[in-house]
């Protein structure tokens, strides 16, 4: 009996020193690790502060520290990947990110990460492809931001390698998902479409933002763009004119509208015009061939000063060879005299119908811009007019 109450309350004692042992262990443990994840919080504040003030070796040091406390927090190793790509040691950031991504394939994040180092590295096809992992993944309702910038990203580079259709296809998916207020966002998307001859989908963008909000310049803009662009200038034109009305202080509009007044004043192809009036335009298109091509000409040589009689009885100078003359004149310029006969045809002509001097005067216009490079070289046209003009009649 004895012997039984003696084992049994050894056996309550060891029960409790086990008890106790264990949570003081665990006290110490959690202790411990609170400990350690101060620390680590502590270096990844220091490596913020050094990041945001860019220096980013430091703030590499730091992150490195903080994982050494804290190993699992996928927030340091991604700021340490940041910060490795901004030192451009690339290989390194690359190696933290596969590793996090075998461990959350699915994170935009980071596959947006690893799309701008393989942008780096000039590894185009791989870019793109974790650029569109990024898009469709997973991202927190916090950083749909991000998103949306990833998509932009993917957008330009689709731009920049030529791959149009995709390209078109994420501007319009830029469009679909534009945050509402943004009226200036969704004009851009609508002038990238214009600039990559998406004239429809760019209408469809311009006519919607001008029904929505119709005091907005940049719809009218647009829709001028639009216009011009299908080679309805009088239209253009009154688009170009509303939009003025909305912002006049606007150069892109005030250059727009210019362009666009030149082109009709010289497009003797333009449809409901009458006979005289194409007449007069193919005139001005002439006229302003002949301005832009007489740039071309070289500068004209400093005249010389005649020179004064010799003395009677004077010898001539040493080295004058005998029966020496005069210099002769040099030849008249090719293109001096190309201009010299278009010019002729400016002049009013009495017995030729004014159908066949129309003719005759664009004719001229296109021979001597078919032949603009002999006489010019490389000189690029300044004259957008003409260039907008010129190939649309010559296919009429």
């Amino acid at each position: 009996m004895f012997l039984t109450q003696t084992t049994l309350r050894a056996t309550v004692s060891v029960c409790a020193i086990l008890i106790l042992s264990i949570v003081a262990t665990g006290f110490v443990t959690t202790a411990y690790n609170r400990e350690r994840e101060s620390l680590g919080q502590s270096h990844f504040n220091r490596g913020q502060a050094f990041a945001a003030g860019g220096e980013m070796n430091s703030a590499i040091e730091e992150y490195r520290q903080a994982l050494i406390f804290s190993p699992d927090q996928t927030d340091y190793r991604l700021s340490l990947a940041r910060a490795l790509m901004a030192s451009k040691r690339l290989d390194e950031a690359q190696a933290h990110l596969e590793q996090l991504l075998q461990e959350d394939p699915t994170n935009g994040v980071i596959n947006l990460l690893l799309a701008r180092v393989a942008v780096e590295r000039h590894k185009i096809p791989q870019a793109v492809d974790y650029y569109q992992r990024a898009v469709y993944e997973y991202w927190p309702a916090s950083e749909m931001p991000a998103r949306r910038q990833a998509r932009w990203e993917l957008a330009r580079l689709l731009d920049q390698t030529g791959n149009r259709s995709q390209y078109i296809a994420e501007l319009m998916q830029l469009y679909s998902n534009a945050p509402a207020p943004d009226l200036k966002q969704v004009a851009e998307i609508g002038f990238l479409l214009l600039r990559t001859g998406a004239t429809s989908e760019a209408s469809e963008i311009f006519r919607e933002l001008a029904k929505n909000s119709p005091r907005d310049a940049d719809a009218r803009r647009g829709l001028g763009e639009v216009a011009f662009s299908n080679g309805d200038y009088v239209s253009a034109r009154h688009e170009f004119q509303r939009a003025q009305r909305l912002a006049p202080k606007n150069e892109q509009i005030s250059q727009a509208l210019a362009l666009t007044n030149d082109v009709i004043d010289i497009d003797p192809a333009l449809p409901h015009i009458s006979l005289a009036e194409r007449l007069r335009r193919s005139g001005n298109l002439l006229a302003r061939v002949l301005k832009d091509l007489q740039a071309c000409l070289p500068a004209p040589a400093p005249p010389q000063q005649p020179a004064k009689p010799a003395p009677a009885g004077a010898q001539p100078k040493p080295g004058t060879p005998p029966g020496s003359k005069t210099p002769q004149p040099e030849p008249p310029n090719p293109l001096q005299q190309r201009l010299d006969t278009a010019r002729q045809l400016l002049s009013p002509q009495k017995h030729s119908p004014a159908d066949d001097v129309a003719l005759q005067l664009q004719d001229a216009a296109q021979q001597l811009w078919k032949d603009r490079a002999m006489f010019c070289g490389q000189k690029s046209a300044s004259d957008r007019a003409l260039d907008t003009v010129l190939p649309r009649i010559a296919h009429e």
